[in-house]
């Protein structure tokens, strides 16, 4: 299968650090789906994370180049004996995990319980930009803030709303809470406040 890597430490806007490599398609394990890849997102992780771990060799611990890459989507083709949750032709997206080849390939092998089927009313493209901001837009507003589904009474400020992690954290404190956010943003389009949405 192809898949993008990089062998070798080079400046990050070296057009040769990333290069196109021929890798032989994954092999799910018991728990893993075997992904068929249809969109990947670029996060500033991928940049972190080879800089931070691969000082002086760009390779992993076996030597091999090393495939970067966290959120996707794509199409189940294949699943290990022990997956439960899924078949072959979901449609899915996830991000995957830090000690896996990443998902800048043809194909991905990832662990079902870190996946989720993808919505119906977008593509691909758009399921693949969710994941990681999503997580922690989410881990923002009821782990880190303690924020409880349903509470209101209070608002939310928003610095930088209109980038992923902050556009995620407005919808879902609009779907789940009734608090009043307001946001931050250097776009004249922005409005100042979201009110919570109210069921019919």
């Amino acid at each position: 299968m192809k898949a993008i890597a990089f062998t070798r430490p080079l400046p990050i806007e070296a057009p040769e650090s990333l290069v196109e490599l021929d890798l032989p398609r994954p092999e799910p394990g018991p728990r893993d789906l075997l992904v068929k890849v249809r969109a990947v997102s670029v996060n500033p992780v991928d940049t972190k994370i080879r800089g931070a771990r691969h000082q002086g060799s760009a390779q992993d611990s076996t030597g091999k180049a090393r495939v970067l890459g966290w959120d996707a989507a794509g199409v189940v083709v294949d699943k290990g004996s022990a997956v439960s949750e899924f078949a072959v032709g979901d449609e899915v997206y996830y991000a995957g995990e830090l000690e896996r080849p990443g998902s800048n390939a043809e194909y991905q092998a990832v662990d079902e319980r870190l996946v989720g089927r993808k919505p119906k009313s977008i593509g691909f493209a758009e399921a693949a930009a969710l994941p990681l901001t999503s997580i922690t837009a989410w881990e923002l507003l009821f782990d880190r803030f303690g924020i409880h589904e349903g509470e209101s009474g209070a608002s939310l400020l928003v610095s930088g709303a209109p980038g992923g992690v902050g556009s995620i954290l407005v919808q879902l404190a609009r779907q789940l809470t009734g608090l009043t956010s307001r946001i931050l943003c250097g776009r004249p389009s922005c409005s100042a406040k979201s009110k919570p949405r109210r069921s019919a």
